[in-house]
């Protein structure tokens, strides 16, 4: 507020001296002619009195990060379009809907790509009542991201209020099955089947959505409806006596964090994680703390503020952050991890790996807590319980290639059978095609192995020819003489490699006896062994990173 204050002083002092205007005082209001002529509108500073002090705080504080972000040079169109669309999130759960439909309008325009801000304006048309308007831009939001579940019950609520009741059933019969959304589409199901006098098929819907969600007490008036239709009156009367007005709920994360903002810590954490994204941890520490003093059993949040104070270099505030969560909720996985990490940070590799063990216990598939687990077995050489342990971590992140790089190494190193070795290979060349390392192993595995089930010289040329024709490079050449060695083809061989050593001792001296050595197999008609082809030390786990793990481990919700 000091800070605030001195800069109000500050222009009227400059207009005084200047006798000129001053800037608008509350540019949200009055914003630059070049927005306005870009399609931008004024929002209505409204009278907020009536509002209790935690939501007044939250909107005035909403509206004044909009107003510096319109008083920034130059101004960023994604930034603006956020502090418009967080504003009229405000307004929409303080029912200032009007000044919502403004501010959402206005996100759309600077950022029409965004889904949040054209879903949350659909959620208010539809709340309105504008319900053509609702239909339209739920369509426009299923195109910016058409697999989000929760959509297609909103827009079949929507069909079915425009009675569009084939295309309804459509989208309810989609996510019938989706847990979270069971109750609600079962629901409009009903209403379509009583709609067209289908009563058993009503019946049947309302009262499989009543066993997902007995709350749901607005549905007993419809199945009161159809059980009187078939002459079933007194189970009839039965439901009108139990009859309210709850409706099913849809699990819809989106909604869910809009509705969150009735609680004032939100704007908070909204701003702390606004701050994280530009690497503020200060600011977003800070932010997180806010939150935390108005919602203190908030865990998510209190795990994201210790990852925020460990970036902000308070490694022991970060500590006490975890703990703090954990004592709340001792089974959350994320924090037992993240307290791992700090532990074997500080050197007790013990102790780190008992947090990773809790952690797999609460969730069997984490993926970091299996990762740093292997990488541990793996440096103490115990290797089969390291490939356990990373492939419980390619279970919970298939595409993670920091743990299927040293999986695959585990597997050499343990001589796991041909059939696991290959089939584990072929999959990693598959979802890591930009990774040539799968593929260059591969290849020797099939020329030089001497295990008859991994044994194919033939495949092996044929993959390296394929390869040199992509990229002719000087590992894919080593490549390709193996497999014609492995071929019996050591004439060629012997060829590629002859040029390769002339190659290595002009440009790179420190691999000419390693290629010296290769040559001189060819020329004796016998091939490199396995062990020195294979470079272990490429294929080893990544070196510890605690403040990699703190910056980027992903956490489905942060607050």
């Amino acid at each position: 507020m000091v800070f605030v204050y001195r800069i109000q002083l500050f222009v009227l002092a400059a207009c005084l001296l200047a006798g000129s205007p001053a800037m608008a005082a509350d540019p949200a209001a009055d914003p630059p002619a070049s927005l306005v002529a870009g399609g931008l509108r004024a929002i209505t500073d409204f009278k907020l009195g009536a509002l209790d002090a935690q939501a007044r705080g939250s909107i005035q504080l909403a509206r004044r990060k909009l107003n510096e972000a319109l008083q920034s040079e130059p101004v960023q169109s994604d930034s603006l379009a956020a502090a418009y669309g967080e504003l009229g999130g405000l307004y929409q759960v303080h029912l200032l809907l009007p000044a919502a439909e403004d501010c959402y309008h206005n996100a759309r325009q600077l950022a029409p790509g965004e889904f949040s801000w054209v879903y949350y304006a659909a959620y208010l048309s539809e709340g309105e009542g504008r319900t053509r308007e609702a239909l339209e831009r739920y369509e426009q939001a299923r195109k910016l991201k058409p697999g989000y579940k929760a959509l297609t019950v909103r827009l079949g609520n929507v069909l079915l209020d425009l009675n569009e009741l084939d295309r309804a059933q459509a989208e309810f019969e989609q996510v019938v099955n989706v847990a979270g959304l069971e109750a609600a589409s079962l629901y409009g199901l009903g209403e379509i089947a009583l709609l067209r006098r289908d009563y058993d098929a009503a019946i049947d819907a309302f009262t499989r959505a009543l066993n997902y969600e007995p709350a749901a007490s607005r549905i007993h008036y419809p199945l009161a409806q159809a059980l009187r239709a078939t002459q079933r009156n007194d189970e009839a009367k039965a439901q009108l006596a139990m009859r309210g007005n709850e409706p099913p709920s849809i699990k819809d994360p989106q909604i869910e964090s809009l509705e969150s903002l009735k609680i004032g810590s939100r704007i908070h954490f909204i701003n702390a994680m606004k701050a994280t994204r530009q690497k503020d941890y200060a600011a977003a520490s800070e932010g997180f703390a806010q939150g935390l003093a108005i919602e203190p059993d908030n865990v998510l949040a209190r795990i994201s503020y210790a990852r925020t104070l460990y970036l902000a270099d308070d490694k022991r505030g970060a500590r006490q952050a975890l703990e703090a969560a954990l004592a709340v909720q001792p089974d959350n996985s994320l924090a037992l991890f993240l307290l791992g990490v700090l532990t074997e940070e500080e050197g007790d590799a013990g102790k780190a790996a008992e947090y990773y063990r809790q952690a797999i216990r609460y969730t069997p598939d984490h993926t970091g807590a299996h990762q740093y687990l292997a990488d541990r077995y793996y440096h103490q050489g115990n290797y089969a319980a390291a490939a356990q342990h990373y492939a419980g971590s390619i279970k919970g992140e298939p595409d993670n290639l920091s743990a299927t790089i040293p999986y695959i190494d585990t597997l050499l190193l343990t001589d796991a059978p041909a059939s696991t070795l290959m089939s584990a290979l072929e999959t990693a060349i598959e979802r890591f095609p930009e990774y040539p390392g799968f593929r260059s192993l591969q290849i020797m595995l099939q020329a030089g192995s001497p295990d008859a089930e991994i044994h194919d010289p033939e495949t092996a040329l044929e993959s390296a020819r394929q390869l040199n024709e992509q990229y002719l490079t000087p590992p894919n050449q080593e490549l390709l003489a193996l497999a014609l060695a492995a071929t019996g083809e050591y004439q060629e061989a012997i060829s590629i490699e002859e040029n390769l050593l002339s190659y290595a001792q002009r440009a790179m001296p420190a691999e000419a006896d390693r290629v010296a050595k290769t040559l001189a197999y060819y020329q004796d008609k016998t091939q490199p062994p396995l062990d020195e082809l294979i470079n272990h030390a490429a294929l080893q786990p990544a070196p510890f990173n605690a403040s990699a793990v703190f910056r980027d481990y992903p956490a489905a919700r942060p607050y």
